[in-house]
């Protein structure tokens, strides 16, 4: 087998068999083999997932009750995935275009000492200036990007794991990779990251409608949480390595991390950014210890 496709996918029942669907023309001929781990979906998703499985036999569905995209990554990599040159992971919302999963591939071939390689974006109003710092700055998208088989392998003898609840798994991902998988400080291991700009993806932008106002929502809340949890969380990393990678991304957040920390004074994340200190602290309140 040359590729691997680990497929997340959560509520995805509408945008799944396009996803799917891409993937020959994507592979460019190479063999694959594709996962598609549905995580904590409460719609179809699990049922799409299972009829495009029973029509491919190179396609396996797996149900997976938590809707944690990070302990998803954790379950392919440490139990799921199996022997690959390439493994590539990609969102099940996206479509990856013709000969994209090629690319990826290619990119690592003919660069040895990376570990990963990073797709860009095909579309969207920012896609330019998106795709331009994912090849300037080193950067992954957590939409589409592919890692060696070689580099699963160092994951696993690292036993380095995402931690539980974790919001922007590609920017850690990247921020390991960038550290040769050490974490700390130094983070000029460039060469373990690689830009693939022809492969490319494509995703639905969102409209004026009822559904995609409320993926708006959940998403700014998403991007809100991520933002302190890098503040936070590099800062513990960049102090402690590796050594203080936490299993559960609430264990960041004390009174003492977080002290500090400011809502970003824009128009669009202020509200958002108050919202979600106002529940961190509150969070790290209650799970502060008590002496009797």
């Amino acid at each position: 087998m040359e590729l691997s496709v680990c497929i997340f996918a959560h509520n995805e029942e509408r945008l799944l068999p396009k996803c799917v669907g891409a993937l020959d023309a994507a592979a460019a001929g190479a063999d694959f083999r594709a996962h598609i781990l549905v995580n904590g979906a409460t719609d179809l998703t699990f049922d799409v997932a299972k009829t495009l499985a029973a029509a491919d036999p190179r396609i396996t569905a797996h149900n997976l009750p938590v809707a944690d995209k990070a302990n998803a990554w954790n379950d392919y990599v440490f139990r799921i995935a199996g022997d690959a040159a390439v493994h590539v992971f990609l969102d099940g919302d996206i479509a990856p275009r013709p000969g994209a999963l090629a690319e990826l591939a290619r990119a690592l071939k003919t660069a040895p000492r990376a570990y990963a390689a990073a797709a860009v974006p095909a579309c969207g109003r920012s896609r330019r200036a998106w795709a331009r710092e994912l090849v300037a700055n080193r950067c992954l998208s957590g939409n589409l990007y592919a890692m060696s088989g070689r580099a699963l392998d160092v994951f696993r003898a690292k036993d380095l794991r995402l931690p539980f609840g974790m919001k922007g798994e590609d920017g850690f991902i990247a921020y390991l990779l960038l550290t040769d998988l050490k974490c700390g400080a130094d983070d000029t291991h460039d060469e373990r990251l690689v830009a693939a700009p022809g492969a490319a993806f494509e995703f639905d932008s969102l409209g004026l409608n009822a559904r995609d106002a409320r993926t708006y929502h959940r998403r700014l809340i998403r991007y809100s949480e991520r933002h302190f949890q890098k503040a936070v969380l590099y800062r513990r990393l960049k102090r402690g390595g590796a050594a203080a990678l936490p299993e559960n991304i609430s264990e960041i957040y004390t009174s003492e991390a977080l002290r500090g920390l400011r809502p970003r004074l824009d128009p669009v994340n202020f509200w958002y950014d108050w919202t979600t200190l106002r529940r961190l602290r509150t969070q790290a309140q209650r799970l502060k210890p008590r002496f009797a």
